[in-house]
Formats: C-alpha cells, structure tokens, sequence
C-alpha cells in the first residue's frame, strides 16, 4: 500500500534501480529523491505525480525513461510512491523531527555527512513550483530555513561554499540543521497548505487497467505502463 514503508531491502532495491547502467543522465539518486518528495511534501502547493514522476526518471525529449518491462514499471513507481506516502508520515503536523537520507563519507576518522544530493534533490523540488516558494524568500528570517539546502544544491550556492573556508568549516552544522530546516518550512507553509489541501489516494496496487499511479487520469497501461515506456 501507498502508506506502507519501505522495507530494507526495498530501499536498496529502488537505490540499485536508479543507479542502474543505461538511465538518463538526469535521473535522481536515492538521496536525491528523498530530498525532493520533500520539498514537494513541506512546499505551499500539492503537486500531482503525473508532473513531478518524469522529474525523477530524469525524462528529457532526448533521454525518456525506458522500462525493461511493464512490471519493472510498476513495480518503480509502486516503490516511488509508498517512499512519499511514508516521508508525508513522517512530515505530518506535529511531528517535530526530521531524519533526512543521506550520504556518508568517512574523514580523518570521522563519519561526515555528504548532503549535496539532497540538498540538489530539495532545489529540483522547490523548482517544481518557483513562484508558489517566492514568499518564503522575501524575508532574510525566513529564507535562513532555506540557507543549506542553496549552498549545496545551487550552482551559485556551491561557487559561494569553494569561495569560503568559514562556510565549508560549518559543514557538519550546516548537514545537521537540514532536518531542523525542513520542519521549519513545513511550518511555514502549512497553513497555505492546509487552506487549499485536496486529498488524493492512490490506488494500493496498480494493474494493467488501473487508473496510473503517476495522477495523469489514464489506465496505467496507457501511460507509466505503456509501450513506449518499455523496452
């Protein structure tokens, strides 16, 4: 079902899919991906699938997702989906603490935080819907909640970390705030999002005939699940 969590083995099978040979360029890490679904989890407007699934694929007119078959479609976007369902969980109203996936690299006998990916993942989510995130960055307050995921997931927020060593020496403060962070702009936006919120489930399984999980109204063997989608 959409609100069951992954299991272990799950989870790596979704990480191994994505970081399969032969993918688009563009296409989203595991870490990645869970820094997008939660920005489009914790941002002011509620973005169906069926726009922000190609987004994770990494689908361009030159590189479109090409499934080995239809139950490894299926199977792709069942995972995909049941990762937001859990990550909405864990962001509901009230829940104070947030444990962001991501890398890890080890450094002079420490385990540091690799936050790039998520950050980048958070930036593409935030993209999704550029003028519905604009308020938040009208206040210096505010856009402070904003603060590591713009230097590690921006071209211009990475320029500024490489042009400054106090920043870069922040790192393990900047990478343990994200979960701070993200709660934050959940709060600030959940007001605007409770005032419009619209409730959409998903269907726990998809066959052939299903309505597509991916929210673009066709039977699931006319979209995510179709031919062109498949080898």
């Amino acid at each position: 079902m959409i609100d069951q969590s992954l299991s272990t083995a799950e989870f790596d099978e979704l990480d191994a899919f994505l970081m399969a040979e032969g993918r688009p360029r563009a296409i989203m890490d595991i870490a990645m991906l869970d820094g997008f679904v939660t920005a489009l989890l914790t941002g002011p407007n509620t973005i169906l699938p069926s726009r922000w699934l190609p987004e994770v694929w990494g689908e361009t007119a030159d590189e479109p997702m090409v499934f080995d078959s239809t139950a490894q479609s299926e199977r792709m976007v069942d995972l995909v989906m049941r990762l937001y369902g859990a990550r909405a969980l864990d962001l509901r109203e009230g829940a104070d603490l947030y444990d962001p996936v991501v890398y890890t690299r080890e450094e002079d006998g420490k385990t540091v935080s690799v936050i790039d990916e998520w950050c980048t993942g958070f930036m593409r989510g935030v993209q999704m819907d550029p003028t519905g995130w604009d308020p938040l960055f009208q206040s210096e307050e505010d856009a402070a909640l904003m603060m590591p995921m713009i230097l590690y997931g921006t071209e211009t927020g990475v320029e500024q970390l490489n042009q400054n060593e106090s920043l870069r020496a922040r790192h393990q403060n900047l990478a343990d705030a994200l979960g701070i962070c993200v709660i934050g702009i959940r709060d600030y936006w959940l007001p605007q999002r409770k005032a419009g919120a619209t409730v959409r489930r998903t269907e726990p399984k998809v066959g052939r005939n299903d309505p597509c999980p991916c929210g673009s109204g066709k039977k699931f063997k006319k979209c995510c699940g179709g031919p062109d989608r498949l080898h």
